[in-house]
């Protein structure tokens, strides 16, 4: 792990600057210079005994260190306002790409609900593939505002008693046609008396749709998805169970990140950002609860969250 953290070549391709402004590269050689610098002092303490040596090569020294410090900070500095312009950018464009998606929907909404009859076969399907893309750009778009708010502290939510059940039975009611179109089953297990959770429900079924519609999505045809839930101690654990493709385990330990998709993804020829299991990591955790995951290449993954109890 440690290696890779220093493979600068690496790094500074993915953080887009040059050799000499990657972290590691300012790492090794603030390291280098401190070890260069502290031969030549005991060079000078060994060839030249005398205080006027002494403080000489501690002003060096300070001198050295003072300016490696600087250009570190200054590159620090930065990559920090081009990260924060860069996620200012997104926010902006995010919220304009909003307003017009949320008219097309709209119109499609009114076109369907008021049209439909007169529509010819071929024209209501052209309309239902623009309604498709639609939903999935304005997913998009959302997931793109909410990792902003995310990276500028700005994520909110609102605590309420949830009852778990309930939620669950809308988000899988929303993806009941995904599931159709798969002939995937989607199975709910619920105990008796289930305590309602501390959360907050919007961003509480986001994490739900975001696990089930990955089952779903990266599963064959003829599937199924078991949705479990169960009191453990002073909460409630959810699980989203599939059979489907699996992660590598060689991958594993990024599937929070952002923009993470496995390698295996390829072959189901799914659209996807990337952003939704980092989205539902940052909600779950808020909440105070946890997520974690059980997974087998070929063989299906299980994901797993927990909230505390609500006292309300």
């Amino acid at each position: 792990m440690f290696v890779n953290d220093l493979d600068v070549k690496k790094q500074a391709e993915y953080l887009g600057v040059s050799l000499w402004r990657t972290p590691s590269m300012l790492f090794i050689l603030m390291g280098t210079i401190i070890i260069i610098v502290m031969l030549l002092v005991y060079y000078l303490f060994k060839n030249y005994n005398s205080p006027e040596a002494l403080i000489m090569s501690e002003v060096v020294i300070v001198i050295v260190l003072m300016s490696i410090g600087n250009f570190i900070i200054r590159n620090v500095e930065e990559m920090a306002k081009i990260n924060k312009m860069k996620s200012e950018f997104i926010s902006i464009a995010s919220h304009q790409l909003k307003t017009p998606l949320s008219e097309i929907n709209w119109e499609i909404e009114l076109l369907l609900s008021r049209n439909m009859e007169g529509l010819n076969q071929k024209q209501l399907e052209i309309v239902n593939n623009v309604s498709d893309s639609s939903n999935k750009m304005t997913r998009l778009v959302s997931d793109l505002l909410d990792v902003t708010r995310i990276d500028q502290g700005r994520f909110f939510l609102e605590m309420e008693g949830v009852n778990i059940a309930e939620a669950i039975k809308e988000v899988v009611e929303n993806n009941q046609f995904l599931a159709k179109n798969k002939n995937i089953e989607i199975k709910l297990n619920f105990p008796e008396n289930l305590p309602a959770v501390l959360a907050d429900k919007k961003k509480i079924m986001i994490v739900i749709d975001n696990l089930l519609s990955n089952a779903i999505k990266y599963m064959k045809e003829s599937g199924s998805v078991e949705i479990k839930t169960q009191k453990e101690g002073d909460g409630v654990v959810v699980s989203v169970k599939d059979n489907g493709m699996g992660i590598p385990k060689y991958q594993q330990d990024k599937v929070f990140q952002k923009f993470f998709r496995s390698d295996n993804s390829g072959r189901y020829q799914t659209t996807g950002t990337g952003l939704g299991l980092y989205i539902a990591k940052n909600i779950i955790e808020q909440s105070g609860g946890k997520i974690w995951f059980e997974s087998e290449e070929n063989e299906g993954s299980t994901f797993y969250f927990s909230l505390a109890k609500s006292a309300v």
